[in-house]
């Protein structure tokens, strides 16, 4: 079966289908809602539910594995991710309900349309088709969806690869997760994730004597405390351009800028300082080149504080994103170095692996079979490699692989960066029709010996 063979065309059945899905608000803690979703996906795909080729297993009550097997054995299994869970939504702050699927203007509006239900239906609804044309996979292919992505996947994604490891899995061939996505039709610019930031939760505490506000002489620990988050506020951390793939996106992305930008961007090497401070001001591109990080709660160790009560100890989390060429020590002694205060106590409240830089080029398997599958979707002007900014469930699964990439099968609008977590959270018919074609493409594209 070829991979340029007849696109998926989406119908009223498949669009319906999708905002069915949508209606489940499958947030932290909704497990009835959790459940009623995975029966609507086994209901809905009864190809793929009643194929010879496929079993589904739950994990973790539900998050859910599919295996696809394959006829040829000696083909490395690849590994495709999704989630089922979706952030919370606040339905005052919408234009549409956040968890009614509607359609305006072409688009249709729902928590989890971009992040990540768009994927999951996406995934299946590909498979399905593919299974009902006659599909015989040579490859074997594990379909994984978790349930706790916004929760650091720490039982789906986690119990996911824990079960595959009971099976006896020991390599796969490569890992697809969600991901870096086009950057906008008219650009046409399509980045594949080929690392990924880390995680790393702080905790910044000052203790002192409380008592009551009228009698209290000096700073308070909170004072203490706020000046310190001022200081981590107005230090970034150190540019680390050069360092890892975004120097050869910008080179890659340099033909298609001005005049200027273009000058710039084709000579790093010269104007590396004032690329910098340019790319410092562009949230999306300052993640790029350094590890981010925001304060992200601040309380106190009393369970109630009164009126006129000063409270004794205080703290406040703070969130890093580390950049992949920094190090967990790095960025402490960042902090250490910039607050500059002994009465403020640095500790570790979590941290996850320091993702590795996947291999990517002419020569790589798994990175050729998602650059051509984007390429036979989406026809972009460019492809390259990037940094993910963010920190993908693909990181519970680093034992099997190397060769992990994240890409989203997205076409981004300006502005819908802010609609992941945030509101109005949307997708575009044709968009999801993109989306399912993506897949269609890269399970053929994968099902080969090589590309």
């Amino acid at each position: 079966m070829e991979s340029d063979e007849k696109d998926f065309e989406i119908s009223d059945t498949v669009i319906s289908r999708f905002q069915q899905a949508l209606h489940f608000k499958t947030t932290l803690g909704e497990s009835k809602e959790f459940s009623n979703m995975i029966k609507f996906l086994q209901d809905s795909f009864k190809t793929i539910h009643k194929s010879k080729y496929v079993t589904m297993e739950i994990v973790e009550d539900y998050s859910l594995l599919y295996t696809v097997s394959g006829s040829n054995k000696s083909l490395t299994p690849y590994m495709v991710l999704g989630h089922l869970d979706v952030a919370t939504a606040e339905p005052n702050l919408w234009t549409l309900p956040p968890f009614s699927g509607k359609i305006k203007d072409g688009y249709i509006y729902s928590r989890g349309t971009m992040d990540f239900k768009n994927g999951v239906l996406g995934i299946l609804e590909a498979l399905e088709d593919l299974l009902a044309h006659g599909f015989k996979p040579s490859r074997t292919i594990y379909i994984s969806f978790g349930h706790d992505k916004e929760n650091d996947s720490q039982n789906g994604a986690a119990g996911v690869s824990q079960l595959l490891q009971d099976h006896g899995l020991k390599k796969l061939e490569f890992i697809l997760d969600q991901g870096c996505t086009i950057a906008s039709e008219v650009s046409g610019i399509a980045l594949i994730g080929v690392t990924e930031k880390s995680i790393l939760d702080l905790t910044l505490t000052v203790r002192g004597l409380g008592g009551h506000s009228a009698l209290r002489l000096g700073p308070t620990p909170f004072g203490v405390l706020a000046k310190a988050i001022t200081k981590i506020e107005n230090h970034k951390h150190p540019s680390m351009l050069g360092q890892g793939p975004e120097r050869e996106m910008l080179e890659k992305m340099a033909p298609v800028m001005n005049i200027w930008l273009k000058i710039l961007w084709s000579n790093i090497w010269l104007f590396k300082p004032i690329i910098t401070t340019m790319m410092s001001y562009v949230p999306t591109m300052n993640a790029m080149i350094r590890s981010v990080h925001n304060v992200t709660n601040i309380n106190t160790e009393q369970i109630k504080i009164r009126k006129y009560q000063i409270a004794e100890n205080v703290t406040a989390h703070v969130t890093i994103h580390v950049h992949p060429s920094q190090t967990v020590g790095n960025v402490i002694n960042h902090f250490h170095r910039v607050i500059n205060d002994k009465r403020v106590e640095i500790s570790t409240m979590y941290r996850n692996r320091i993702a590795s830089m996947s291999p990517y080029g002419d020569g790589h398997f798994g990175y050729q079979t998602v650059y051509r599958s984007i390429q036979q979707v989406f026809q972009p002007y460019l492809i390259s490699p990037a940094i993910f900014p963010k920190e993908s469930s693909s990181s519970r699964y680093h034992m099997f692989t190397n060769n992990i990439y994240r890409f989203s099968p997205l076409v981004n609008d300006p502005g819908d960066d802010q609609r992941i977590h945030g509101k109005n959270e949307r997708i575009s018919v044709k968009n999801y029709s993109k989306t399912i074609n993506f897949y269609k493409h890269l399970m053929i594209n994968a099902d080969k010996n090589s590309i």
